[in-house]
């Protein structure tokens, strides 16, 4: 079995979710095959991988969803008005 080069624990095949930032947008990759340590959760990738992950990021081709922070006011549903139609 391949050890975890960090602390030498046990890794297993895993599809894991990947979180990368690209132009100051965080993106998150799903479904991604990696080694993961069964210790202390450390991620490997093999070369293939590496280089769709690279393709996919430098392509800006993400899914169609996208993660959009929302300030904790806004959270929080603090300082929101509504205003009523007139009638």
């Amino acid at each position: 079995m391949k050890k975890c080069f960090l602390c030498k624990g046990d890794l297993t095949h895993q599809r894991v979710s990947v979180e990368r930032k690209w132009n100051d947008k965080k993106i998150i990759i799903e479904d991604v095959p990696a080694e993961v340590c069964e210790q202390c959760g450390e991620h490997y990738f093999d070369g293939e991988t590496t280089l769709k992950l690279e393709k996919i990021k430098k392509a800006g081709v993400f899914p169609q969803e996208q993660l959009v922070n929302i300030p904790a006011s806004v959270r929080d549903f603090k300082n929101i008005s509504y205003m009523e139609k007139e009638q």
